[in-house]
């Protein structure tokens, strides 16, 4: 019996063990994980002070297997995301082997309204100093690190303060203390953003490895860095590509720091890069040189030897002409110490043919140039010092020095769009003084076609100093002196010579088809001749003076006291276009106008700007005032298919421009800036109420400056404009559609403010001054100016 009883005992407890083995093999794995994820997520809020959440923790006999793991973040998106994390026990326990770690995203976002890491590093901070505070002097026993195995991981950073942006879509690598650390890094691709568009600075690579050796948990020197398929845009013209090679510790020690001394100082960074452009296979550059961070000295050389660009033509844009005949010779040095960055760089080029809608109608071909760079760089201050610029093309040279800083704020431009500093510059060119006919001789002839044929004797020169504080425009100094009265013209080119001399010039316009015409609906040329050939040409004699005195108030109002240009204007211009964030607009004088209609284009390119200055500079000496204004007046567009002021009176007001009266004039001017748009008006037979309210404001502008006394003033504000709309064979709808179809937008419903459009400078004229004295005073003007050049005088 009890044997029997025995045996029942024994076999309730085999099964009792049973089933608690069960019972714990079942529970084990989900308890111990729920455990593990526990002391994870206290850990993370204790050291980090960010909330952790772990979806789910299995344990097996080796390890726990975390998944799902989100650590901190903003109110949208985590700072960590894991998708498996292993912790051998062994880690657990005796801080010994490796945690892997699959899956991992990182996005760092510091500054801006979604920032997620400033806090965490804030109280690591404290944490830091608290440590320190609470030291005992003794030695603290070193706490035993394991390591870690990164995979298949992800890296997004965005700074806002500095404008680094930085995505790393695959980051693998291994750290184990006391042996080594290997990172490799894929696809990288970066941003350093200058302004709130996002544009600036762009770098990157298809593979990034560093390795090293570690002593304990800390790097035991320098670690090897090795780049391929790197890439740098430091500027938007200049792509440095194709970037491979390494950066690794020197395999010699330095000398000893310190004399007699054994230890010897930390091995140096040798830098041994090559590279292209713009995508180019081919090696086209190298860098060589040497970094010590320890110092935070170094010194880097690169070097382009003479290369043909036919060798990168598949990458070139298709501006470049004749690759294959344009070669590349550079240089350039950087070396750094004491928080200062000096840099200097040499490049030729020979044979360059480009051909760009920005510079001139036709290409340009075989020039020769070369620059020549010298500064020193404070990165602390953000502060470059341009000692030397220098640029030659031919024997024409220019130089550049003065410096640039990007100080702390911020500049907001006219359409909302931020800079993250505030540009501060002070720049001198200087022209060294040449011969007058090298100048022309030195430029390209496509780039100058009209000034071909000039003579010239003397000496040119020019110094131009300009200081610019973003924190304060207003203050913005512009001035200096370009020498062109050194040179003498002794021979113009024959068309600039017949219109001095009076003649006829034949002009051919691209115009709008008619708005009733058949056939194709693209522009076709018309031609019409300025000069008494021509039987709508007006004399100046014979324009009414109350249209001239409504143009020279809205367009020069200094005509007479200038000579082509006011400088005053200049600075204005910029100002404006700084606060707008590009170049859209200069200051126009009537006389520029006058050679960009009558001897040059509407082309908006460089070549055009330069022949303008020196037409306008030579103009301005040679021909009268009233000459100017009648080339002006008979030449400009008053609306479409309507070229100079007899027609456009004719066709407007069915009257002579002798007849015009203020209120037309006002309208003239109204028109002027856009006749093509602004054509609207004359389709409605009477400007509309808003429309007529402007040109009255012009109106009262010309009568403020003097140039309408008080009863022709008084008399013109009761009559009422009405165009003659006898001329015209289409509708008001058919117009209207004619004005939609040939203008690229359509005229705002609000006119624009008047006060913006008037030409205002040092010299304007004021007081009451009747119109039948208005001619007068024009021609007294000119009077003297010629006096002023017989004498060899500055002209008033």
């Amino acid at each position: 019996m009890e044997r029997w009883w025995g045996r029942i005992l024994a076999t309730r407890r085999r099964k009792a063990i049973a089933i608690v083995l069960v019972v714990l093999a079942v529970a084990y794995p989900v308890a111990v994980g729920s455990i593990a994820s526990r002391v994870l997520t206290s850990k993370v809020q204790e050291r980090l002070g960010v909330p952790a959440r772990v979806a789910s923790s299995i344990a097996s006999l080796r390890a726990v297997t975390m998944r799902g793991i989100e650590l901190g973040g903003s109110q949208t998106e985590p700072l960590v995301r894991i998708d498996r994390l292993t912790i051998p026990f062994a880690v657990a326990l005796f801080r010994r082997g490796t945690i892997d770690v699959s899956g991992m995203a990182v996005d760092v976002r510091k500054g801006g309204a979604d920032d997620n890491v400033s806090a965490i590093l804030d109280k690591l901070r404290g944490d830091r100093k608290s440590a320190r505070g609470e030291g005992t002097g003794g030695a603290k026993e070193k706490e035993k690190v394991p390591g870690i195995s990164l995979n298949n991981a992800s890296l997004a950073l965005k700074d806002v303060a500095s404008g680094l942006s930085v995505q790393i879509p695959r980051v693998d690598g291994v750290f184990l203390p006391g042996d080594h650390v290997s990172v490799t890094l894929n696809r990288i691709d970066g941003t350093l953003s200058l302004s709130s568009r996002g544009r600036g600075p762009r770098f990157g690579a298809n593979l990034i490895e560093v390795t090293g050796p570690l002593l304990g948990t800390r790097p035991d020197g320098y670690p090897t860095l090795t780049v391929a398929g790197g890439f740098a845009s430091p500027l938007p013209t200049l792509s440095l590509t194709g970037i491979h090679g390494k950066i690794h510790p020197a395999l010699t020690p330095s000398p000893t720091t310190a004399e007699g001394g054994s230890a010897a100082a930390p091995k140096p960074l040798i830098v041994d890069l090559d590279g292209s452009y713009a995508g180019a296979r081919e090696t086209l550059w190298t860098a060589r040189g040497s970094i010590n961070p320890t110092t935070h000295e170094g010194q880097l050389a690169l070097v382009a030897e003479r290369f043909s660009l036919g060798e990168i033509a598949d990458v070139l844009p298709a501006t470049v002409l004749s690759p294959k005949d344009t070669h590349v010779n550079a240089a350039f040095d950087v070396s750094w110490a004491d928080g200062a960055v000096r840099f200097g760089g040499d490049l030729q080029v020979a044979k360059l043919s480009i051909e760009h809608a920005g510079l001139a109608s036709e290409p340009i071909r075989d020039v020769d140039l070369s620059l020549l760079l010298r500064g020193t760089a404070f990165p602390s201050s953000k502060r470059v010092l341009i000692e030397r610029l220098e640029g030659r093309v031919q024997e024409l040279s220019g130089k550049l020095s003065g410096f640039l800083e990007l100080a702390p704020g911020t500049f907001a431009f006219d359409d909302g769009n931020k800079l993250g500093f505030l540009p501060r510059l002070e720049l001198t060119l200087e022209v060294p003084k040449i011969a007058c006919s090298k100048v022309l001789s030195s430029l390209p002839a496509a780039l100058v076609p009209r000034l071909q044929g000039f003579n010239m004797q003397g000496t040119f020169g020019a110094q131009i100093e300009t200081r610019i504080d973003y924190a304060d425009l207003d203050a913005m100094e512009l001035k200096g002196k370009i020498g062109i009265d050194g040179c003498r013209v002794t021979r113009p080119s024959d068309d600039v010579k017949a219109l001095v001399a009076g003649d006829s010039i034949t002009q051919r316009v691209q115009v709008p088809r008619a708005p009733n015409a058949k056939g194709p609906e693209e522009p076709e040329e018309m031609e019409f001749v300025v000069g008494p050939e021509n039987p709508d040409f007006v004399p100046y004699e014979q324009i009414s003076p109350a249209f001239v005195a409504s143009i020279m108030t809205t367009e020069d109002n200094g005509f007479f006291k200038h000579r082509g240009w006011v400088t005053s204007e200049f600075k204005t211009a910029l100002k404006r276009n700084l606060r707008r964030g590009g170049f859209r607009g200069g200051a126009s004088s009537i006389t520029m106008q006058m050679v960009k209609n009558v001897l040059l284009s509407q082309e908006k390119t460089l070549s055009r700007k330069l022949q303008e200055l020196f037409l306008v500079w030579y103009l301005e000496q040679e021909v009268p005032k009233e000459r100017i204004l009648e080339l002006y007046f008979n030449a400009i567009e008053f609306g479409p298919r309507i070229y100079g002021i007899g027609p456009a009176a004719k066709h407007y007001f069915g009257k002579s421009a002798a007849d015009l009266t203020p209120l037309e004039g006002a309208f003239f001017s109204s028109i002027l800036p856009s006749p093509k748009r602004r054509y609207i008006q004359y389709c409605h037979g009477a400007p509309l109420p808003p429309w007529d309210r402007y040109i009255r404001r012009i109106m009262a502008k010309v009568h403020e400056r003097g140039r309408l006394t008080d009863e022709e003033y008084a008399t013109a504000q009761e009559q009422k404009l009405v165009f003659d709309r006898r001329e015209p064979n289409f509708s008001e709808r058919q117009c209207l559609d004619w004005v939609k179809k040939i203008t690229a937008r359509p005229e705002p419903d609000v006119p624009p403010d008047a006060d913006a459009q008037f030409s205002d400078d040092a010299d304007a004229d004021s007081g009451p001054l009747p119109m039948r004295k208005l001619r007068k005073l024009f021609a007294n003007e000119s009077k003297r100016a010629a006096a002023g050049k017989a004498a060899k005088t500055p002209r008033p």
